[in-house]
């Protein structure tokens, strides 16, 4: 087809292919669901932080009795000692953690897009088979400006 200044061109778009569909959306989800699994990952490292301090400060709590101070360790008191321990390696590995959460979320993410597109491309291909397919029209751009026909 020989270009001719000025002029726009038709073509129909009548099959997308569902690889370059599949690549797509797995790279966008992955990209999309990157800043919300970092939030949420980071949030629950700070929310484990928070529950070691607490539970670490209720091993030395103090009760005066008649002036007489009574250590107490709540912790020991309402067998907590395992989850104590628990949150000590959570927190202790925390940044391996971060980091595992956001490569899940990343993935999750692209695997959604992926099925959707597809599903969608899948949808698209069996309407544009008995339809014909989307039709468009291209023109030639010159600088920030479409040339008029």
């Amino acid at each position: 087809m020989e270009k001719v200044p000025g002029s726009y061109a038709r073509y129909r778009i009548r099959r997308v292919g569902l690889g370059s569909l599949s690549k797509l959306g797995c790279v966008l989800g992955a990209v999309i669901y990157l800043l919300p699994s970092l939030l949420v990952g980071s949030g629950g490292l700070l929310a484990v932080r928070g529950v070691r301090r607490l539970l670490e400060s209720w091993q030395q709590v103090e009760l005066r009795l008649l002036g007489q101070p009574i250590p107490i360790d709540v912790v020991s008191l309402l067998h907590l000692e395992g989850v104590l321990r628990q949150v000590q390696l959570l927190d202790g590995l925390s940044v391996l953690l971060l980091i595992a959460f956001v490569a899940a979320g990343c993935g999750i993410g692209g695997l959604l897009f992926l099925i959707v597109g597809d599903l969608a491309g899948w949808v698209y291909n069996l309407v544009a088979a008995f339809s014909g397919g989307l039709e468009v029209e291209l023109g030639e751009v010159r600088g920030d400006r479409l040339r008029p026909p």
